[in-house]
């Protein structure tokens, strides 16, 4: 991870950030937080699968005295780390974007960061149990077919005059928590369809 996510990988996706930032000015932070983030964090696990197939580290691993489900949980414990880090940069980017571009309330950019978490963590959960059952191609599959409906949802949005947005604007509270429980739901049973995956194939 520390060689193909180094200082250059950094300084680039910071200056595509800023970049984003300065062009597309209040409504950057909406790209950056739902697609640029979730992606990027995808594009990390994704390179950890195909570093373990090049190494064949699944061989390997199970020979060492932890069980599946540890050496399972590990990789959704570093899956949960890095979404975290995205959380933190969505904040960062949202506030900055509230003060330099306030076009819309700081409530609503702070809302657009913990979307870009559940987000993340839905893509996630689609992403690991196709790692786990058919490999690193599988998950870039599932990569960008979920970049191409979270892309097509946008569009409909804007179509319709952003009605995904104004409902759950009206129906604020039961948006959250239809939202908090699927996004419970589906990291749970992804990580029991992970560990089932691992489990039949180095059993």
């Amino acid at each position: 991870m520390q060689k193909k996510y180094g200082i250059t990988r950094i300084i680039m996706d910071i200056f595509i950030i800023v970049a984003l930032m300065l062009f597309l000015k209040g409504t950057g932070a909406i790209y950056i937080s739902l697609l640029l983030i979730p992606v990027e964090i995808m594009t990390m696990i994704i390179s950890l699968t195909t570093c373990d197939e090049q190494w064949k580290w699944g061989k390997y691993v199970v020979a060492l005295p932890v069980s599946k489900t540890t050496i399972v949980k590990s990789r959704y414990i570093v899956a949960l780390i890095m979404t975290c880090i995205g959380f933190g940069v969505a904040l960062l980017v949202n506030t900055i974007t509230y003060f330099i571009f306030p076009q819309f309330a700081f409530g609503y950019y702070m809302f657009i960061a913990c979307a870009s978490f559940a987000v993340t963590l839905v893509f996630l959960s689609f992403v690991l149990p196709s790692n786990y059952s058919l490999g690193v191609n599988a998950g870039f599959a599932v990569m960008f077919t979920l970049v191409i409906i979270l892309v097509v949802l946008a569009v409909w949005t804007n179509v319709t005059n952003n009605s995904i947005l104004w409902f759950v604007v009206d129906n604020f509270e039961l948006s959250i928590g239809i939202a908090f429980i699927i996004v419970i739901a589906l990291a749970f049973s992804s990580y029991l369809l992970s560990k089932a995956f691992f489990t039949r194939k180095y059993n």
